[in-house]
């Protein structure tokens, strides 16, 4: 990403910015430094679900590491989902940053019968998504 890893961190650590970002992101609400409510959809072959998510930054290692754990239901479907999410940062240059991720995704009830293969197709293209709207976002500000 062509921005140095302190305006990177920075972006992530500001909902506020990171939301637009958030594939099907409905609305995001922060409860403090380190906790937050989103409410995020998305179509899932034949289902569309809308989950309620309780979001907690479980680790913090300013300005390399970020782990979130994300869990909820859908209101409508009761189906839930846990995700586990692990931002790396490394600096590739004075003002370019190296972005790993790693996201492990579980998920209950009828998404679960649908098949581990279309709901990883999915998470992969939300997951392509979320990159592309922050490294854009992020960008176009450097």
């Amino acid at each position: 990403m062509n921005a140095p890893v302190d305006r990177v961190w920075a972006f992530l650590r500001d909902p506020d910015q990171v939301a637009p970002c958030i594939p099907g992101a409905e609305r995001v609400e922060t409860i403090d430094d380190t906790h937050y409510r989103v409410v995020a959809g998305a179509k899932v072959s034949f289902l569309s679900v809308s989950f309620a998510l309780n979001v907690t930054l479980t680790e913090i290692d300013e300005p390399r590491r970020l782990v979130s754990v994300a869990e909820g239901m859908d209101a409508r479907l009761k189906e839930r989902v846990k995700l586990v999410a692990e931002l790396t940062l490394e600096p590739a240059g004075a003002r370019q940053t190296t972005i790993r991720y790693r996201i492990d995704l579980t998920v209950y009830g009828k998404l679960a019968a649908l098949g581990l293969t279309v709901i990883k197709g999915k998470a992969k293209q939300m997951a392509t998504d979320f990159a592309t709207g922050i490294r854009t976002r992020v960008e176009a500000a450097a």
